[in-house]
């Protein structure tokens, strides 16, 4: 069973019941009560099945959040709280030079996770693979950067 699909099968179902309340039923309140009652239908079965209630690519296992487009509260959340921005003028070179000299903790004091993170990721690739919107760094024959 997916849990997902419990909330609003919970909507659904009280919406089902506040129909007992009304006295006076006429085509459009049945036509209101078979919607109703499909759509509850439809959550049921996608309760049962192995359907997603989110429709992330990232996070298809992940809770859900109705107000974000995709459904992913994960996603949602990236969204709702902006990145800390990157230090003006911090090099990731200098970002890896501080991070061996003082460790992961200052550098991320010091720099930020992001541009920590950043200097660790863009550590890793050749020094001549070009990325966009960074600049490609100057190397000498030894493989050191220079500045």
């Amino acid at each position: 069973m997916n849990p997902d699909f419990l909330p609003p099968l919970q909507v659904a179902l009280r919406a089902l019941g506040e129909f007992a309340a009304r006295h006076d039923v006429n085509d459009s309140t049945l036509t209101e009560i078979a919607t109703e009652l499909d759509r509850a239908r439809s959550l049921v079965a996608s309760a049962r099945g192995n359907a997603r209630a989110n429709h992330c690519l990232r996070h298809p296992g992940g809770p859900v959040d109705p107000t974000v487009p995709n459904g992913c509260l994960l996603c949602g959340t990236g969204q709702r709280r902006p990145a800390r921005p990157m230090p003006e003028g911090v090099r990731p070179v200098e970002v890896l030079r501080f991070l061996e000299e003082h460790g992961q903790d200052a550098a991320t004091d010091r720099y930020g996770a992001q541009a920590v993170t950043r200097a660790l990721a863009l550590g890793d690739r050749h020094p001549s693979t070009q990325r966009p919107g960074i600049p490609a760094e100057l190397h000498d024959t030894e493989g050191e950067t220079t500045e």
